[in-house]
């Protein structure tokens, strides 16, 4: 919240109070009049804000439109999301209502029975009203929230339930249902009225912005009603999964073959699996966790808190301390904490008569939506489950960044001509010539100390001429060759179908990339060789922002591979280029040349003889 939003806000609570005691102590009539249209003008900011947002969200029903859910669409494309536990109940497709009075179709996507998250896909308009998710981590104790949805199906009409309310709390804990489904980690904690049938529906700052996704309330106990004490799953932690829910998976939370505990105030290495691969990377009993994801760790709940909420798979990076002082960086992947989901039994009862009558239209269509989710839910974590709907969001993404680019559907025919220094330990070492086509070809020379190499594809064939010998690449050399790498990842933007010579693509999942959330594309060709493309979906505060931070050939920058991490992404008359390029290696992306952008200018037009594949 903003000085002056907190301002305004404090002066709505004492109002009424300042103007009684006003008139008791003598104060001038004037301070009174200026404080009440303070006070107006922050309740109009606040019901601005409130129809500014109050269109994305979802009242959810099943397909016979009973029930009670809610949730928020977070892309004009109609992504939104919801609670599991609501699709759990509602089934993998329903229906939605919105503030316009309409009802609209939606689907599920992917599901997170552990942190209680599910993507879905709403139908039926070519854009939809919709509110951006917010840096959860700037969320202060004190700071307003509102939480919008449908408690005890209200929303007759499908305008959504308003309750206003503070932040009680931050980076709370609440226990799962068992079987690691439901862990509300690193949660914000409201007093904004949650009730049943807000599950799933957004919790709002003052801006407008999804601070996270409501999901539970202090119930147990005390009945069925709201007693002050809500549970919203913070935004941040669902941004962790949304790759992995595009790609249309059942996820899993991750979690490390260890487990710490409090000695004299340090958080150490208790207990640990042998020969795991945390082991193996260098963790042993009564090392000292200093800090993990770059965080420092001074308790068990800090740790507890970050780890809930990462996915299976994510390559943490720990700082660990030996017993004699000595410290050690450490980067490993996170397993995945198993589910123990029972299926609900489906079997109808035979008939018999007046015993057991026909099964009603009611008791079929629930046997439906049953069955349904149990297919659904029966996937194995971590796999993608809809190869043609992943298919369909990878190309989302494409477009994502396509349109942030502002880049027309059919560019026309362009070179760019790019001239770069090259810096090996920040030091100059050569120059590199690059002519990049808007149709995929390219050209590149490379002068770097004794190295002379030029490089090219012509649309067909890749190619790599040193002195006198042209030699021809296959496809696994191509993808080993970081200046081909750097080359295709610049033009992708510019092609309907990037990377095309490496294969089919797909969204692989959530991962890292210069030490930020990225979407890993996946490519794989017909011998089943792959190559990598990490996407960004958000910046470093946590707003949209689409753009490759690395390519490579291996999944972790093995030595044997290419990696390439981009960017100061610019445009250059109309054609995209990162400004800053560097060939690197291993999980931490360690330098080992540099690629520093110096000029470039645009040619109209491509010269076919530029890129031809040269003769000896």
């Amino acid at each position: 919240m903003s000085r002056i939003e907190w301002r305004l806000s404090s002066l709505a609570l004492c109002a009424a109070i300042f103007v009684g005691a006003s008139q008791c102590l003598g104060q001038d009539e004037k301070t009174s009049v200026d404080d009440l249209q303070a006070v107006r003008k922050f309740e109009q900011a606040r019901a601005a804000v409130i129809q500014k947002v109050i269109g994305s969200v979802i009242a959810i029903y099943g397909d016979d439109r009973e029930g009670g859910g809610s949730g928020v669409i977070i892309d004009p494309s109609g992504l939104a999301l919801t609670n599991h536990h609501v699709i759990q109940a509602a089934g993998v497709e329903g229906w939605g209502g919105l503030a316009d009075g309409k009802m609209y179709r939606w689907s599920v996507i992917g599901t997170d029975p552990g942190g209680d998250i599910a993507l879905i896909q709403m139908q039926g308009r070519d854009a939809f009203p919709f509110a951006p998710l917010a840096d959860s981590d700037q969320v202060r104790v004190g700071d307003w929230a509102m939480a919008m949805g449908n408690p005890f199906v209200l929303t007759e009409d499908e305008t959504p339930t308003v309750t206003l309310g503070i932040v009680s709390g931050v980076n709370r804990f609440q226990e799962g249902a068992g079987s690691n489904q439901l862990v509300y980690g690193n949660c914000i904690q409201v007093d904004s009225s949650i009730n049943p049938g807000n599950s799933g529906g957004p919790l709002f700052s003052m801006r407008g912005e999804v601070i996270g996704i409501n999901g539970r309330g202090s119930f147990e106990e005390r009945g069925r009603v709201n007693v002050g004490l809500g549970y919203a799953i913070s935004s941040n932690q669902i941004k962790n999964f949304i790759p992995d829910l595009l790609a249309t998976k059942i996820v899993e939370h991750g979690t490390l073959d260890a487990v710490f505990e409090l000695r004299d105030n340090k958080v150490v290495c208790g207990s640990l699996v042998e020969q795991s691969a945390v082991n193996l990377a260098g963790l042993e009993l009564g090392d000292r966790l200093v800090s993990f994801e770059r965080q420092p760790i001074r308790t068990i709940n800090q740790y507890l808190n970050l780890i809930c909420t990462l996915p299976e798979g994510w390559m943490a990076e720990l700082l660990i301390e030996k017993p004699d002082g000595a410290q050690k960086k450490i980067h490993v992947g996170l397993y995945g904490l198993p589910y123990n989901i029972e299926m609900p039994k489906v079997e109808l009862p035979p008939e018999d008569g007046d015993k057991n009558p026909p099964p009603s239209p009611e008791q079929k269509r629930a046997l439906e939506r049953q069955k349904k989710m149990i297919a659904f839910m029966s996937t194995d974590p971590g796999t993608i489950r809809d190869a043609v709907l992943n298919a369909k969001y990878t190309n989302w993404l494409l477009q994502q960044w396509r349109a942030s680019l502002e880049i027309d559907e059919v560019p026309a025919p362009r070179t760019i001509h790019l001239t770069d220094s090259i810096l090996v330990a920040d030091q100059p070492s050569g120059k590199q010539e690059s002519w990049l086509a808007t149709d995929g070809r390219f050209l590149i020379d490379w002068s770097a100390g004794d190295e002379q190499l030029r490089i090219g594809f012509d649309g067909a064939s890749f190619w790599r001429q040193s002195g006198a010998t042209t030699k021809q690449l296959t496809s696994v050399e191509a993808k080993t060759c970081p200046q081909i790498v750097q080359a295709m990842t610049m033009i992708a933007a510019h092609q309907s179908e990037p990377f095309a010579p490496f294969g089919a693509r797909s969204l692989d999942g959530a991962d890292k990339a210069q030490n930020q959330l990225a979407c890993r594309l996946k490519f794989v060709d017909a011998k089943q060789d792959w190559f990598y493309c990490w996407i960004s979906l958000f910046d470093q505060q946590g707003r949209p922002h689409v753009r490759p931070l690395k390519a490579s050939s291996e999944l972790h920058g093995e030595p044997r591979g290419a990696t390439v991490t981009f960017s100061d992404w610019a445009s250059c008359d109309g054609v995209f280029i990162a400004k800053t390029r560097a060939f690197v290696s291993g999980y931490d992306e360690q330098i080992k040349t540099q690629i520093r952008f110096e000029s470039c200018d645009m040619q109209p037009g491509i010269d076919e003889a530029l890129f031809k594949i040269p003769t000896d």
